[in-house]
């Protein structure tokens, strides 16, 4: 089998794998669909969360776009040499929090409708995220 001499060296490159493995991602925070306060808030103070929330996932796509390009060439590149594969992120957190972020803007758009707001916030859809240019299904 394995020679005694290189055991030790086996082992401690098979752990160092396993420990960057667990490097590799990051927990995604979504933000709460329904925060407290929502329903006292004003339709000036909805207008300005919309806004924001669409400016947020508008600087999120270009950041989900390299995370995927980055796992794709991992991926393809571990097929060859298996090393890479230890260094993948499947946590999808850019795209947890960006599909959380979308919920709150559709959750604040329908308290404003709700409302007789007079703000112009048209449902956002989900988003799926895949090769074709991160487009919206359905548009």
């Amino acid at each position: 089998m394995v020679n005694k001499k290189f055991q030790p060296i086996l082992v401690l490159i098979i752990g160092v794998l396993f420990f960057t493995q667990s490097c590799a991602g990051r927990a995604a925070k979504p933000i709460r669909v329904a925060q407290s306060g929502d329903i006292k808030r004003t339709c000036k103070s909805i207008g300005k969360e919309t806004k924001r929330i669409r400016q947020n996932v508008k600087k999120m796509l270009p950041a989900i776009k390299k995370a995927d390009k980055k796992r794709t060439i991992l991926m393809l590149t571990g097929g060859f040499l298996v090393i890479p594969w230890f260094f993948l992120d499947l946590s999808d957190a850019d795209k947890i929090e960006a599909n959380a972020q979308r919920a709150r803007y559709n959750y604040l758009g329908g308290i404003a409708s709700k409302r007789n707001c007079r703000l112009k916030v048209p449902k956002m859809k989900k988003f799926y995220f895949d090769d074709k240019g991160y487009r919206r299904r359905n548009r």
